[in-house]
Protein backbone atom coordinates (compact mmCIF):
# COMPACT_ATOMS: atom_id res chain seq x y z
CA UNK A 1 0.00 0.00 0.00
CA UNK A 2 1.52 3.47 -0.70
CA UNK A 3 2.13 5.78 1.76
CA UNK A 4 0.83 9.31 2.43
CA UNK A 5 3.91 10.53 1.38
CA UNK A 6 4.31 8.48 -1.90
CA UNK A 7 0.45 9.51 -2.81
CA UNK A 8 1.24 13.43 -2.31
CA UNK A 9 4.90 12.74 -4.44
CA UNK A 10 2.44 10.84 -7.42
CA UNK A 11 0.09 14.04 -6.81
CA UNK A 12 2.78 16.38 -7.56
CA UNK A 13 4.67 14.84 -10.49
CA UNK A 14 0.94 14.55 -11.88
CA UNK A 15 0.61 17.99 -11.96
CA UNK A 16 3.64 19.27 -13.20
CA UNK A 17 3.08 16.55 -16.06
CA UNK A 18 0.06 18.45 -16.96
CA UNK A 19 1.31 21.95 -17.16
CA UNK A 20 3.72 20.61 -20.02
CA UNK A 21 2.84 20.28 -23.85
CA UNK A 22 2.75 17.43 -25.31
CA UNK A 23 5.07 14.56 -25.24
CA UNK A 24 6.69 15.84 -22.52
CA UNK A 25 8.30 18.93 -24.28
CA UNK A 26 7.56 20.96 -21.28
CA UNK A 27 6.15 24.16 -23.38
CA UNK A 28 2.81 25.80 -22.26
CA UNK A 29 -0.04 25.47 -24.97
CA UNK A 30 -0.85 28.52 -27.01
CA UNK A 31 -3.78 30.15 -25.75
CA UNK A 32 -6.86 30.55 -28.33
CA UNK A 33 -7.49 34.27 -29.05
CA UNK A 34 -11.03 34.74 -26.67
CA UNK A 35 -13.47 37.84 -26.73
CA UNK A 36 -13.27 41.06 -28.10
CA UNK A 37 -9.94 39.58 -30.06
CA UNK A 38 -11.59 36.75 -31.92
CA UNK A 39 -14.69 38.83 -32.21
CA UNK A 40 -12.20 41.63 -33.66
CA UNK A 41 -10.57 38.56 -36.12
CA UNK A 42 -13.86 37.13 -37.33
CA UNK A 43 -15.24 40.57 -38.47
CA UNK A 44 -11.78 41.29 -40.16
CA UNK A 45 -12.19 40.15 -43.55
CA UNK A 46 -15.95 41.99 -43.88
CA UNK A 47 -14.27 45.20 -42.26
CA UNK A 48 -11.68 45.69 -44.39
CA UNK A 49 -14.27 45.14 -47.48
CA UNK A 50 -16.01 47.78 -46.69
CA UNK A 51 -13.18 50.38 -45.80
CA UNK A 52 -12.01 49.41 -49.30
CA UNK A 53 -14.92 49.62 -51.32
CA UNK A 54 -17.02 51.81 -49.27
CA UNK A 55 -15.42 54.66 -47.00
CA UNK A 56 -12.55 54.65 -49.31
CA UNK A 57 -14.40 56.33 -52.55
CA UNK A 58 -16.56 57.88 -50.40
CA UNK A 59 -13.77 60.01 -49.10
CA UNK A 60 -12.09 60.44 -52.20
CA UNK A 61 -15.26 61.65 -53.85
CA UNK A 62 -15.32 64.40 -51.27
CA UNK A 63 -11.76 65.22 -52.14
CA UNK A 64 -12.55 64.94 -55.42
CA UNK A 65 -15.25 67.40 -55.62
CA UNK A 66 -13.63 70.14 -54.35
CA UNK A 67 -11.19 69.70 -57.66
CA UNK A 68 -11.60 70.68 -61.53
CA UNK A 69 -10.34 67.28 -63.03
CA UNK A 70 -11.57 65.76 -66.52
CA UNK A 71 -8.88 62.24 -65.39
CA UNK A 72 -5.96 63.50 -68.15
CA UNK A 73 -4.90 66.62 -66.66
CA UNK A 74 -3.64 67.45 -63.34
CA UNK A 75 -6.26 68.36 -60.48
CA UNK A 76 -7.09 71.64 -59.63
CA UNK A 77 -8.36 72.89 -56.61
CA UNK A 78 -11.35 75.42 -56.76
CA UNK A 79 -13.31 74.92 -53.18
CA UNK A 80 -17.21 74.97 -53.39
CA UNK A 81 -17.26 75.96 -57.07
CA UNK A 82 -18.73 72.27 -57.91
CA UNK A 83 -21.08 72.94 -55.60
CA UNK A 84 -22.26 76.25 -56.30
CA UNK A 85 -21.98 74.82 -60.18
CA UNK A 86 -24.63 71.74 -59.29
CA UNK A 87 -27.19 73.99 -57.20
CA UNK A 88 -27.51 76.93 -59.46
CA UNK A 89 -30.55 76.33 -62.19
CA UNK A 90 -29.58 73.92 -64.97
CA UNK A 91 -29.29 70.45 -65.86
CA UNK A 92 -28.74 68.61 -61.95
CA UNK A 93 -31.61 70.55 -60.94
CA UNK A 94 -33.85 69.41 -63.44
CA UNK A 95 -32.33 65.63 -62.94
CA UNK A 96 -33.23 66.01 -58.96
CA UNK A 97 -36.57 67.19 -59.80
CA UNK A 98 -36.93 63.87 -62.08
CA UNK A 99 -35.43 61.78 -59.62
CA UNK A 100 -37.92 63.21 -57.00
CA UNK A 101 -40.89 62.24 -59.42
CA UNK A 102 -39.67 59.02 -60.40
CA UNK A 103 -39.56 58.01 -56.59
CA UNK A 104 -43.26 59.40 -55.79
CA UNK A 105 -44.32 57.43 -58.33
CA UNK A 106 -42.16 54.32 -58.00
CA UNK A 107 -42.90 54.58 -54.14
CA UNK A 108 -46.38 54.64 -54.70
CA UNK A 109 -47.16 52.06 -56.90
CA UNK A 110 -44.52 49.56 -55.92
CA UNK A 111 -46.10 49.72 -52.93
CA UNK A 112 -49.67 49.58 -52.74
CA UNK A 113 -49.46 46.89 -55.38
CA UNK A 114 -46.76 44.94 -53.23
CA UNK A 115 -48.98 45.32 -50.52
CA UNK A 116 -52.49 44.14 -52.50
CA UNK A 117 -49.84 41.43 -53.99
CA UNK A 118 -48.80 40.52 -49.62
CA UNK A 119 -52.03 40.34 -48.67
CA UNK A 120 -53.67 37.73 -51.36
CA UNK A 121 -50.46 35.75 -51.12
CA UNK A 122 -51.11 35.35 -47.27
CA UNK A 123 -54.19 34.06 -47.56
CA UNK A 124 -54.62 29.99 -47.32
CA UNK A 125 -55.31 29.18 -50.42
CA UNK A 126 -53.83 27.14 -53.23
CA UNK A 127 -53.91 30.11 -55.26
CA UNK A 128 -51.98 32.02 -52.82
CA UNK A 129 -48.89 29.79 -54.02
CA UNK A 130 -49.33 30.57 -57.81
CA UNK A 131 -49.38 34.45 -56.36
CA UNK A 132 -46.47 33.70 -54.60
CA UNK A 133 -44.18 32.17 -57.84
CA UNK A 134 -45.52 34.66 -60.17
CA UNK A 135 -44.66 38.18 -58.60
CA UNK A 136 -41.18 36.65 -57.96
CA UNK A 137 -40.73 35.88 -61.56
CA UNK A 138 -39.87 39.61 -62.58
CA UNK A 139 -37.02 40.02 -59.73
CA UNK A 140 -35.04 37.85 -61.68
CA UNK A 141 -35.01 39.16 -64.84
CA UNK A 142 -31.86 41.67 -64.99
CA UNK A 143 -32.52 45.00 -65.00
CA UNK A 144 -30.69 45.56 -68.35
CA UNK A 145 -33.24 42.92 -69.97
CA UNK A 146 -35.69 43.89 -68.33
CA UNK A 147 -35.26 47.39 -70.03
CA UNK A 148 -34.41 45.90 -73.53
CA UNK A 149 -37.79 44.37 -73.39
CA UNK A 150 -39.96 47.36 -72.57
CA UNK A 151 -38.47 49.44 -75.08
CA UNK A 152 -39.92 47.09 -77.45
CA UNK A 153 -42.92 47.59 -75.81
CA UNK A 154 -43.03 50.82 -75.87
CA UNK A 155 -42.39 51.01 -79.37
CA UNK A 156 -44.10 53.56 -80.96
CA UNK A 157 -45.34 51.74 -84.84
CA UNK A 158 -44.44 47.75 -84.07
CA UNK A 159 -44.59 47.83 -80.17
CA UNK A 160 -47.15 45.17 -78.70
CA UNK A 161 -48.86 47.38 -76.15
CA UNK A 162 -49.77 50.06 -78.87
CA UNK A 163 -50.76 47.01 -81.15
CA UNK A 164 -53.18 45.70 -78.67
CA UNK A 165 -54.57 49.69 -77.62
CA UNK A 166 -55.15 49.65 -81.77
CA UNK A 167 -57.32 46.60 -81.46
CA UNK A 168 -59.99 48.89 -79.87
CA UNK A 169 -59.52 51.48 -82.21
CA UNK A 170 -57.24 54.13 -80.13
CA UNK A 171 -54.22 55.23 -81.33
CA UNK A 172 -51.01 54.74 -79.33
CA UNK A 173 -49.11 57.42 -77.67
CA UNK A 174 -45.04 57.84 -78.57
CA UNK A 175 -44.27 56.48 -75.18
CA UNK A 176 -40.48 57.11 -74.96
CA UNK A 177 -40.74 59.66 -77.15
CA UNK A 178 -42.89 61.88 -74.99
CA UNK A 179 -41.76 64.21 -72.57
CA UNK A 180 -44.57 63.68 -70.60
CA UNK A 181 -44.94 59.85 -70.85
CA UNK A 182 -40.93 58.94 -70.75
CA UNK A 183 -40.54 59.12 -66.78
CA UNK A 184 -43.61 57.43 -65.97
CA UNK A 185 -43.65 54.71 -68.48
CA UNK A 186 -39.89 54.05 -67.21
CA UNK A 187 -41.04 54.36 -63.81
CA UNK A 188 -43.87 51.73 -64.58
CA UNK A 189 -40.64 49.19 -65.73
CA UNK A 190 -39.14 49.23 -61.80
CA UNK A 191 -42.60 48.88 -59.91
CA UNK A 192 -43.53 45.67 -62.38
CA UNK A 193 -39.65 44.52 -61.44
CA UNK A 194 -39.63 45.18 -58.05
CA UNK A 195 -42.81 44.62 -56.76
CA UNK A 196 -42.49 40.87 -56.21
CA UNK A 197 -39.44 41.28 -53.73
CA UNK A 198 -41.15 43.98 -51.24
CA UNK A 199 -44.31 42.37 -51.48
CA UNK A 200 -42.30 39.08 -49.72
CA UNK A 201 -40.80 41.80 -47.08
CA UNK A 202 -44.58 42.74 -46.27
CA UNK A 203 -45.88 39.28 -46.71
CA UNK A 204 -43.15 38.35 -43.90
CA UNK A 205 -44.39 41.45 -41.76
CA UNK A 206 -48.26 39.90 -42.29
CA UNK A 207 -47.22 36.39 -40.99
CA UNK A 208 -46.26 37.41 -37.72
CA UNK A 209 -49.51 39.08 -36.83
CA UNK A 210 -51.17 36.70 -34.41
CA UNK A 211 -54.14 35.01 -35.90
CA UNK A 212 -56.13 35.52 -32.51
CA UNK A 213 -56.08 39.43 -33.03
CA UNK A 214 -58.74 38.78 -36.06
CA UNK A 215 -60.37 35.99 -34.12
CA UNK A 216 -60.72 38.91 -31.96
CA UNK A 217 -62.12 41.15 -34.09
CA UNK A 218 -64.11 38.81 -35.97
CA UNK A 219 -65.96 38.07 -32.31
CA UNK A 220 -66.48 41.76 -32.39
CA UNK A 221 -68.16 42.10 -35.74
CA UNK A 222 -65.44 44.18 -37.71
CA UNK A 223 -65.25 43.55 -40.97
CA UNK A 224 -62.66 43.08 -43.42
CA UNK A 225 -62.29 46.84 -43.84
CA UNK A 226 -61.81 47.51 -40.30
CA UNK A 227 -59.45 44.62 -39.69
CA UNK A 228 -57.30 46.01 -42.76
CA UNK A 229 -57.18 49.82 -41.01
CA UNK A 230 -57.15 48.85 -37.58
CA UNK A 231 -54.93 45.75 -37.43
CA UNK A 232 -53.15 44.87 -40.81
CA UNK A 233 -51.79 48.61 -41.17
CA UNK A 234 -50.56 49.70 -37.87
CA UNK A 235 -48.47 46.12 -37.32
CA UNK A 236 -47.07 46.41 -40.58
CA UNK A 237 -45.13 49.37 -40.31
CA UNK A 238 -42.19 47.78 -39.70
CA UNK A 239 -41.73 46.06 -42.67
CA UNK A 240 -43.73 49.09 -44.20
CA UNK A 241 -40.54 51.06 -42.68
CA UNK A 242 -38.15 48.77 -44.64
CA UNK A 243 -40.31 49.12 -47.50
CA UNK A 244 -39.65 52.78 -47.87
CA UNK A 245 -36.15 53.09 -47.25
CA UNK A 246 -35.30 50.16 -49.64
CA UNK A 247 -37.72 51.59 -52.49
CA UNK A 248 -36.64 55.50 -51.91
CA UNK A 249 -32.56 54.17 -51.78
CA UNK A 250 -33.29 52.11 -55.23
CA UNK A 251 -35.19 55.13 -57.01
CA UNK A 252 -32.77 57.69 -56.19
CA UNK A 253 -30.21 55.46 -57.74
CA UNK A 254 -32.31 54.31 -60.83
CA UNK A 255 -30.02 54.40 -63.50
CA UNK A 256 -29.80 50.98 -65.41
CA UNK A 257 -33.75 51.72 -67.02
CA UNK A 258 -32.92 55.18 -67.91
CA UNK A 259 -30.08 54.49 -69.52
CA UNK A 260 -31.01 51.82 -71.83
CA UNK A 261 -34.24 52.62 -72.59
CA UNK A 262 -33.94 56.63 -73.13
CA UNK A 263 -30.34 57.55 -72.00
CA UNK A 264 -31.93 60.50 -70.40
CA UNK A 265 -34.57 61.62 -73.17
CA UNK A 266 -35.97 62.74 -74.82
CA UNK A 267 -34.33 66.19 -73.94
CA UNK A 268 -33.57 65.77 -70.24
CA UNK A 269 -37.26 64.41 -69.11
CA UNK A 270 -35.95 60.94 -67.86
CA UNK A 271 -32.39 62.06 -67.00
CA UNK A 272 -31.93 61.26 -63.09
CA UNK A 273 -29.12 62.32 -60.53
CA UNK A 274 -27.26 59.37 -61.47
CA UNK A 275 -27.42 59.55 -65.14
CA UNK A 276 -26.11 63.38 -64.31
CA UNK A 277 -23.50 61.87 -62.43
CA UNK A 278 -22.28 59.22 -65.32
CA UNK A 279 -22.31 61.79 -68.30
CA UNK A 280 -20.05 64.55 -66.11
CA UNK A 281 -17.70 61.98 -65.25
CA UNK A 282 -16.59 61.92 -69.19
CA UNK A 283 -15.92 65.73 -68.64
CA UNK A 284 -15.67 66.57 -65.23
CA UNK A 285 -15.24 64.75 -62.32
CA UNK A 286 -15.19 67.12 -60.06
CA UNK A 287 -18.76 68.00 -60.67
CA UNK A 288 -19.96 64.40 -60.48
CA UNK A 289 -18.42 63.90 -57.36
CA UNK A 290 -20.06 66.93 -56.07
CA UNK A 291 -23.46 65.76 -57.20
CA UNK A 292 -22.32 62.15 -55.47
CA UNK A 293 -22.03 64.22 -52.58
CA UNK A 294 -25.48 65.98 -52.46
CA UNK A 295 -27.16 62.33 -52.89
CA UNK A 296 -25.32 61.01 -50.02
CA UNK A 297 -26.34 63.87 -48.18
CA UNK A 298 -29.87 63.54 -48.97
CA UNK A 299 -30.29 59.77 -48.64
CA UNK A 300 -28.59 60.48 -45.40
CA UNK A 301 -31.52 62.87 -44.24
CA UNK A 302 -34.37 60.15 -45.47
CA UNK A 303 -32.90 57.69 -43.52
CA UNK A 304 -32.37 59.99 -39.84
CA UNK A 305 -35.64 61.32 -40.59
CA UNK A 306 -37.46 58.07 -41.06
CA UNK A 307 -35.83 56.18 -38.48
CA UNK A 308 -36.87 58.93 -35.99
CA UNK A 309 -40.54 58.53 -37.10
CA UNK A 310 -40.31 55.11 -36.48
CA UNK A 311 -39.21 55.27 -33.03
CA UNK A 312 -41.43 57.96 -32.20
CA UNK A 313 -44.12 55.62 -33.51
CA UNK A 314 -42.82 52.65 -31.57
CA UNK A 315 -42.43 54.55 -27.90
Amino acid sequence: MHTTTELRAKLSADREGSSRGPRGTGRKRRRRPTGALAGWLSVAPALLIILGFTFYPMVQSMLLSTDRWNMLGPRQFVGGENYATILAPGTFGESLFNTLVFTVITLIGTYVLALATAVAANRELASARIVRTITVLPAVIPMVVAGLIWKWLYEPDHGLINNLIALVGVDGARWLFDTDLALPAVALVSIWKDFGIYALILLGGLQRIPAEIYEAATIDRAGPWRQFRSITLPMLRPAGAAVFLLLVFNSFKVFDQVWVMTEGGPGTSTLTVVTFIYTKLLTDVGVASAASVVLFVILLLITVVRLRLSSREES
